[in-house]
């Protein structure tokens, strides 16, 4: 099941460049999504900022594509969240975010990119 996030009252900080997820199979490749598309996939470290609760929690959110090209301490703009937990090996549920676009903001502010 995957849960829609309203981000109506949440501003997105980038806490850690786009980074390759590694394939779950061959560690040394980047996954992808499944034919026919074979979008590479990222995982990009978040701060959810929740203005109206005045709170922030560290999230890291996959998003499939071209490598999103975003400023380190900048605000992000983020669609199309969802919630997607699964189970794990271990019997465990984990936590798992996915993204249709993370993109910057218009007016980042600082200047250090993305490679």
């Amino acid at each position: 099941m995957r849960l829609l996030i309203d981000t109506r009252s949440v501003q997105f900080r980038v806490a850690g460049l786009p980074k390759a997820r590694p394939d779950y199979k061959d560690k040394d490749k980047q996954a992808r999504t499944p034919a026919p598309d074979n979008r590479p996939i990222w995982t990009v470290r978040l701060d959810a900022i929740d203005t109206e609760r005045e709170t922030k929690e560290t999230i890291w959110v996959e998003v499939a594509g071209d490598e999103p090209k975003l400023i380190f301490d900048g605000y992000a703009v983020v669609r199309g969240l969802v919630f997607a937990p699964w189970v794990g090996k271990d019997g465990k549920i984990k936590r798992a975010f996915r993204a249709d676009v993370i993109e910057p903001a218009a007016s980042s502010g600082k200047s250090v990119q993305a490679a």
